[in-house]
């Protein structure tokens, strides 16, 4: 053999790995790595690249490898523990997720890579193969024990059997719940809700639910639009849950509901915070500039951009356009617990 490939580069995983996060960012920055600010690295962990740049407030768990030539990992990024990423080219979008214990890699080509937009997850005990490229949009979610292959080969192909090496493409907005397996060459559109246990062997374009072993489609056209009033409906449900949320954690506080607004004032270990439910505006009562807020506003159509000069300590939501600006605790806390939803919102800042 001319080429000698490890599988786990345990020289790395023994030295560079065990030190603690800060010295280890000093040693990448000083191989030319870009690290950003916040960006915390496990212990026994590893980044392994030619060019490498991850950006601020990054988080990678413990004993995870991340090894590509190119490496980009955008604002916000969660890699969960035990975790192997090992391809040509790597980028992760801004706010998306990798759990743990998922495995990332396979025979290498020249076109391997994988391309992760914004806002997208992969859960626990996933493998996904990079032979060829993947692309993933924004927002999609990959279940758990989901398999996706971009190679099919083992007999020879001489003899009539069949071989296959091809990219895999999913478009934004891709629900593959847990243990659904993609063939290669499968590419789906935007809008797509796969059912579980599903085998995928050819493409389907958007806005469609498929199911099945091979998958065919069960609804196209789908989803159905809603009113807006269901739209407030289920929305008055997403605050009803996340109270009951803040209250199981032990979270005191008191809501408060006028004509104009619903308010949320509450203390969590002596820390004040509110959150203001504004229809179609997003101001900030008077007393509640200098507490931990959010403001959560524009849940109906009406066109009300969110404010370009925003106070500390305050986050601003954009239910209509899925947009957010600012920053607050209580903000995070409410953005994350709505994303069990599916609602999740862009950067603005």
């Amino acid at each position: 053999m001319i080429i000698k490939k490890t599988k786990i580069p345990f020289k790395a995983v023994a030295s560079t790995g065990i030190l603690p996060s800060f010295f280890k960012k000093l040693l990448y920055r000083a191989r030319g790595y870009k690290i950003g600010k916040n960006v915390s690295i496990g212990l026994g962990s590893i980044i392994i690249g030619k060019n490498v740049v991850i950006e601020d407030g990054v988080k990678i768990g413990l004993a995870s490898i991340i090894r590509a030539n190119d490496i980009i990992i955008e604002r916000f990024v969660t890699i969960g523990s035990f975790t192997v990423i090992d391809t040509g080219k790597l980028k992760i979008g801004e706010d998306s997720r990798i759990n743990e214990l998922v495995i990332i890699g396979g025979m290498k080509t020249p076109q391997s890579s994988l391309d992760i937009g914004k806002r997208t997850i992969i859960m626990e005990y996933s493998f996904i193969n990079t032979t060829m490229p993947i692309k993933i949009g924004d927002d999609t979610g990959i279940g758990g024990h989901c398999l996706l292959f971009t190679h099919g080969s083992w007999l020879n192909q001489l003899d009539g059997f069949p071989v296959s090496f091809a990219p895999i493409t999913l478009g934004q907005k891709v629900w593959l719940p847990w243990r659904v397996f993609i063939m290669p060459g499968v590419s789906l559109g935007d809008n797509v809700v796969v059912g579980a246990n599903s085998l995928i062997n050819k493409s389907f374009e958007s806005n469609c639910l498929i199911a099945g072993s091979p998958a065919k489609i069960i609804k196209d056209n789908f989803p159905s639009p809603i009113t807006e009033e269901k739209v407030k409906e289920i929305f008055s449900g997403f605050l009803s849950d996340f109270l009951q949320h803040l209250q199981y954690y032990g979270v005191e506080f008191e809501r408060i509901d006028n004509s104009e607004r619903i308010l949320v004032n509450g203390n969590y270990k002596g820390k004040k915070f509110s959150l203001t439910i504004n229809e179609n505006r997003f101001d900030l009562p008077e007393e509640l500039r200098n507490i931990d807020s959010v403001i959560v506003s524009n849940i109906s159509k009406e066109n009300n951009s969110l404010p370009k000069n925003i106070t500390m300590n305050v986050m601003y939501l954009d239910v209509f356009n899925k947009t957010r600006i600012g920053k607050s605790d209580i903000g995070e806390e409410f953005v994350k617990f709505v994303s069990r939803y599916g609602l999740r919102f862009s950067r603005l800042d």
